[in-house]
């Protein structure tokens, strides 16, 4: 049984597992309030909040936190491949808990 369904070749690391069966995300277009999965470049100020994903396309729904904060689609198979300064790929917050989109995206942390 495959359980991770994105995940980096960088290495085989827990932060590289990207989405995982076991993260339960709603499949896109059911309008999950709440983002599961929180990924970020280690060498730059993006994050992305994953709260929809579908294995299929792999397309997901979240929050953008980038020059500005953003709800949005984005490619997840583009995010895999994705290395920033330093020839880094992105990481998962291993230690991340669910918080709604809306307290993120108003910056109610």
């Amino acid at each position: 049984m495959k359980t991770d369904l994105e995940v980096s070749t960088f290495q085989k690391r827990p932060c590289y597992r990207y989405i995982r069966q076991t993260d339960d995300l709603p499949a896109l277009g059911t309008e999950a309030k709440a983002a599961k999965v929180k990924l970020f470049d280690p060498a730059g100020g993006w994050t992305w909040y994953i709260s929809e994903y579908n294995p299929e396309t792999h397309e997901a729904f979240g929050l953008v936190d980038g020059f500005e904060k953003e709800l949005g689609y984005f490619d997840m198979a583009e995010l895999v491949a994705h290395r920033g300064r330093f020839g880094l790929p992105l990481e998962r917050d291993l230690y991340w808990k669910p918080q709604a989109l809306n307290s993120l995206q108003y910056g109610e942390e």
